[in-house]
């Protein structure tokens, strides 16, 4: 081999390193950026996780709340349904009583009359 040969082979294979040099560089550069957008992706789902994860809680809470509430207006409904049952009773009972005070002011007063 001649040496202008030779150079001409070592200026092709330079050129040719040079090219894969300058692939790798790009492919080094879309790399990071891909990287990039990646950590900002994951940053931006770890702060939509906690701002979720803080939504559920203030929901758990209501919803704590909420049964709290029930179970307090199922309390009152049953303490309402027991004092009307009672009421209801001693209203039948005082409808009895002026019922029989009636019969027995009307039995008087035909007494009354008779004499």
């Amino acid at each position: 081999m001649t040496k202008d040969s030779q150079i001409r082979t070592l200026r092709d294979e330079i050129a040719h390193q040079e090219d894969l040099i300058s692939k790798l560089g790009k492919e080094k550069k879309s790399t990071g950026e891909s990287r990039q957008k990646t950590e900002e992706d994951i940053q931006a789902m770890e702060d939509r996780c906690n701002h979720l994860s803080k939504v559920k809680g203030k929901l758990e809470q209501s919803l704590d709340e909420c049964e709290d509430s029930l179970e307090r207006e199922k309390k009152a409904k049953g303490d309402v349904e027991k004092i009307k049952r009672k009421v209801e009773g001693d209203l039948k009972l005082t409808q009895e009583a002026v019922s029989d005070l009636e019969r027995i002011n009307s039995e008087l007063s035909q007494t009354v009359q008779r004499k």
